[in-house]
């Protein structure tokens, strides 16, 4: 009798266990909808009201610069939450989340929004893949041949039909280029590292990072040109929305100098383009314009002066917006709104790197964007 006993509990906690264990894997599943975790404060320097939107007992990252991931509405990011890198889409009215992946090896850097938000981009291990909202149906688009290992981070053209990334073997480095349809070519090889590509908005061509630094060529393997920057190091590169000019910080070579914004705007075959200043900064590490370029933010890299702080092109002057406190200053990859009324960014001021939000409705004219 309590052998049979025993035979029955053993078995009702096994039945237990498999139902518990079934609930966990729905709770992780893709799809699944996370509730709000967001901590509203007053940052202590300005008084700014700042949202921290995700947990920072868990790492959070945005899309990386260049790549779509803000709208007025929606924000895409990955996380780390469930244990493993996965991608999940934020309404930033309720900051509620839903999981978009179920990514065995996400490369969180390479996740990016499809124009008119119809899906995303992103890479798991070794395959390119696009998902589409709001089914989550995914297409693996590319697939890295054996023998190469992609590197991490991604660009995509702002139609949505390509991306270019960097492929390493063991004899040196490739720069790839995969059409929406599967189309892959090989842009160019080298022996030396590459790094950094960005395909430029409305044009066949795209910049990448060799030797530190920056070149062009067009996606036919032509043309390909070392772009004649200001002299020092070159710590941040973006092209313009419209593709007319790279914007990048200079840090000069005399330390006594403040770091750059300036613009490079490319030129015709007979010519070399034309480099401009925009503004000194308070040292920023990292920046992005809103749409129309009016207005820049920066994450400061002076350890006196954690700032993340708004630059107005016309007056040359920053206002502070709030102090970030990141670790790492290049952590903070601050982030516009398409409709520049909210910026973006990341800090790890309360534990883990964590995503927060900030208005700037009051500072900024709004400009078209969704």
């Amino acid at each position: 009798m309590r052998s049979r006993t025993r035979r029955n509990h053993s078995r009702r906690a096994f039945l237990a266990t498999l139902t518990v264990a079934a609930r966990a894997a729905e709770t992780t599943a893709k799809g699944r909808i996370l509730p709000s975790v967001a901590v509203r404060y007053a940052d202590p320097a300005t008084e700014f009201t700042v949202v921290r939107l995700t947990d920072p007992q868990f790492t959070s990252s945005l899309p990386a610069s260049g790549n779509r991931g803000v709208t007025a509405r929606q924000l895409l990011y990955a996380s780390d939450l469930d244990g493993r890198w996965q991608a999940y889409r934020m309404d930033l009215k309720s900051k509620e989340s839903r999981q978009l992946t179920d990514a065995e090896n996400l490369d969180a850097s390479s996740i990016a929004l499809l124009p008119n938000e119809r899906g995303f981009w992103h890479f798991d291990g070794p395959s390119l893949v696009e998902t589409s909202f709001p089914a989550l149906k995914p297409r693996v688009v590319y697939k890295v041949p054996d023998g190469f290992h992609k590197l991490p981070g991604a660009s995509y053209s702002d139609d949505g039909r390509s991306a270019a990334f960097i492929e390493k073997s063991a004899s040196g480095h490739r720069l790839r280029l995969v059409h929406a349809q599967g189309a892959a070519a090989t842009v160019l090889e080298s022996s030396e590292e590459l790094s950094d590509p960005l395909l430029r908005p409305r044009d066949a061509s795209l910049i990448y990072r060799r030797r530190g630094e920056f070149w062009s060529i067009r996606f036919n393997g032509k043309e390909n040109r070392r772009l004649p920057l200001a002299e020092g190091e070159t710590l941040q590169a973006q092209w313009a929305a419209d593709g007319h000019a790279i914007e990048y910080l200079n840090r000069p070579p005399d330390p006594r100098k403040l770091t750059e914004l300036r613009e490079w705007t490319p030129g015709t075959s007979a010519k070399q383009g034309e480099d401009a200043k925009i503004a000194d900064t308070s040292q920023f590490v990292r920046f992005q314009a809103n749409p129309d370029a009016s207005v820049y933010v920066g994450a400061s890299g002076s350890k006196a002066s954690p700032y993340l702080l708004l630059l107005i092109r016309a007056a040359g002057r920053e206002l502070a917006l709030a102090e970030h406190h990141a670790s790492n200053p290049a952590l903070v990859a601050p982030a516009f709104a398409p409709n520049s009324q909210f910026v973006v960014f990341v800090s790890d001021r309360h534990g883990k790197p964590a995503i927060y939000w900030i208005a700037v409705d009051k500072l900024v004219t709004e400009t078209d964007g969704s």
